[in-house]
């Protein structure tokens, strides 16, 4: 099974529709996990014609997202039980590590949070910081896929298969300005 897993699309406020690109590389793909700000349920609606979708609502979702989907969900995929999350923390605990690169001290407190919420998972997948990131931490492995909406100068989403071992491969997506048109 390969899933594909997506953060931060920010569709409509960010990009106005999802890049065709990224909807060509999806073509085929197994199922697909969304790690929140999606910011419509349009989103949601284009990736389930796609493949089966689980998602959950980050921090810039409206209400009208918020609403239908959890703020965390637990899967087992293959024999695995995997962790999904937008990220985001209460503000006092987010602030002393957001901006921070994901390797610092720091963010260890994230990483717990992290596992306090999803103590069963063995995959942890998230967004937020719109920076991709596979890490093992402890006895978990955290998949940050990076952000659909260009950051950093660019997109990208995840691809996570099982067989023969836990493979993870980030890939980039071309938004064009056809894409970029409102």
């Amino acid at each position: 099974m390969r899933l594909a897993l997506l953060a931060d699309t920010h569709v409509p406020t960010s990009l106005p529709r999802l890049p065709t690109d990224l909807l060509r590389q999806l073509e085929g793909i197994d199922a697909i996990l969304h790690a929140g700000d999606l910011v419509s349920l349009e989103v949601l609606a284009a990736l389930e014609r796609l493949a089966p979708t689980h998602a959950v609502a980050g921090n810039c979702d409206p209400a009208s997202v918020q609403d239908v989907l959890p703020q965390r969900l637990g899967l087992e995929i293959e024999g695995h039980v995997i962790g999904l999350q937008h990220g985001h923390q209460p503000h006092d605990l987010q602030s002393r590590y957001i901006g921070l690169a994901y390797d610092t001290a720091e963010m260890d407190l994230f990483y717990r949070a992290m596992i306090a919420s999803h103590p069963e998972a063995e995959i942890i997948v998230f967004g937020h910081f719109h920076a991709p990131l596979v890490k093992r931490w402890q006895d978990r492995l955290f998949i940050s896929p990076g952000a659909i909406t260009p950051t950093y100068g660019r997109s990208t989403y995840a691809t996570l298969t099982f067989a023969p071992a836990i493979d993870v491969e980030l890939h980039e997506v071309t938004v064009s300005r056809d894409d970029l048109r409102r």
